[in-house]
């Protein structure tokens, strides 16, 4: 699944500073549209519904005052087009939630369709909709609360932060939860946590519950039940039988389809959509298509992956850094920017890039690196020697591995000695890259054996093929 090839699957906004009851695009996309007639709809029904005195979440008020929210817009709840743009806006907000500098924080998910809906039909669709984005998900579970859905301290998970989700449509009998269009409202889980160290968690809930009586004659029974049965039971807002279960499987590994991927894929090749981990210090080879896309993923944050390609059809034809770079005017490449081979030729074409930062001009690490930068024996796991081996069951000569693309690397240089500074890289769990394939290649890739380049520790790679 792609999650950044078609703008209009999703639309990701934030409130004009100066004008909050207007939207101006995202921070996550420079080509997002401006707010359409629609949206825009949907944006004043969103702040007058939660700026009305009689709604009942001061969180909620309190983040629509103060600007800190972000709005998506998407299709139809639960289908593999909303998730894939929701998936990539979560992880947008997650990353920026901190940042936001308010006491809530919070991410409305809005959806186009369905409009038709009932209390049994709307949960149905919101927990396959939650259960599309954990299988998206490559980012481990947040340690602070359980992934057991059962369980009185579960939330959900994404891109490694837990939410607290209300959910909003049409068909609900609770009034607070009765909203125009089907939404998903994303709140960060450590906003309430730290209410309960302050001591404000329960006047707020004494607040929200005394508000729920004067709207609407009574509590939902689903917030009586709070802090003694799982908060799954209130996502939906739909008063839930005692004995009912929450329809969602959590993975023990979320994401990871299949772990043990041979290091060269000679006979077959890896099969589109289905993700594969290179364990740490090790490395792959294998065939890519003309027109398929590699998505490269850190699953556990501040990892390096060195990518390495030639030509199928003429070996001798190799990435280059130096005709990329030159040709980029830049030493930093990132989205819609073209990596070019020594004979000039395009190879990849970087689409979507989570990150930002990555280097190439360093050649992968090798044993005779380690030894003189390093004093180490020669015995120490090096990339080039795990691009070496795999990529010569292709006919690639060791002589032919030049410069990698050294995926999630941060290196700097001092504009004045020009002297080269390696920083911790820059990327979170469950970031990643795509880049398209411009010609057959065969592919080399690794998960960086240096703990110089990693911050520390060595953690492995996980990567998919997407058919274009």
């Amino acid at each position: 699944m792609s999650e950044c090839d078609a703008p209009d699957a999703g639309l990701f906004y934030r409130p004009d500073p100066g004008h909050p009851e207007r939207l101006v695009p995202g921070d996550n996309a420079e080509d997002a549209q401006a707010a359409d007639l629609t949206v825009t709809a949907m944006h004043g029904a969103f702040r007058a519904f939660v700026l009305n005195p009689q709604y009942t979440c001061v969180g909620a008020k309190s983040a629509v005052n103060n600007g800190s929210y972000r709005m998506g817009v998407y299709d139809e709840l639960g289908s593999a087009s909303a998730t894939e743009a929701l998936a990539r806006d979560l992880a947008a907000f997650a990353r920026q939630a901190d940042e936001l500098d308010a006491a809530f924080a919070t991410f409305v998910a809005v959806f186009e369709r369905p409009l038709d809906t009932d209390e049994e039909s709307f949960e149905r669709s919101l927990w396959e909709q939650l259960q599309r984005l954990h299988e998206a998900d490559a980012a481990p579970w947040d340690p602070a609360v359980s992934s057991d859905p059962e369980d009185p301290h579960f939330s959900f998970s994404f891109a490694g932060t837990a939410f607290f989700i209300v959910g909003l449509h049409p068909g609900s009998s609770r009034l607070s939860r009765k909203f125009p269009w089907p939404a998903l409202i994303f709140n960060p889980h450590v906003q309430f946590e730290r209410l309960r160290e302050a001591g404000k968690y329960q006047r707020m809930q004494e607040v929200i519950r005394s508000k729920e009586v004067a709207l609407q004659g009574d509590i939902n029974p689903v917030l009586e039940e709070f802090g003694s049965d799982s908060e799954a039971r209130q996502y939906s807002g739909r008063p839930v039988e005692a004995d009912w279960h929450p329809p969602f499987q959590v993975n023990e590994e979320p994401g990871v389809v299949h772990e043990a991927m041979p290091p060269a894929l000679t006979d077959e090749r890896p099969r589109p959509g289905m993700r594969y981990r290179i364990p740490a210090h090790s490395g792959v080879a294998f065939l890519l298509d003309r027109g398929q896309t590699l998505r490269i993923i850190d699953p556990e944050g501040r990892q390096v992956a060195d990518l390495y390609s030639v030509s199928r059809e003429d070996r001798r034809e190799q990435l280059s850094s130096g005709r990329s770079i030159d040709y980029a005017d830049t030493l930093y490449l990132t989205t819609g920017h073209v990596l070019y081979s020594n004979r000039e030729q395009a190879m990849w074409t970087i689409g979507r890039d989570d990150v930002g930062r990555h280097d190439f001009v360093l050649t992968p690490c090798s044993p005779e690196m380690y030894k003189r930068l390093r004093g180490d024996d020669g015995t120490h796991p090096s990339c080039f020697e795990n691009l070496r081996g795999p990529m010569s069951c292709f006919g690639v000569e060791a002589d032919r591995i030049g410069s990698t693309f050294n995926i999630f690397m941060d290196v700097r240089f001092d504009p004045g000695t020009g002297k080269m500074t390696i920083a911790p890289p820059a990327s979170h769990a469950g970031q990643c890259i795509e880049l398209r394939a411009e010609q057959d290649m065969v592919v080399g890739l690794t998960a960086c054996s240096s703990e110089v380049t990693n911050d520390g520790s060595l953690k492995p790679i996980d990567f998919e093929v997407l058919d274009g």
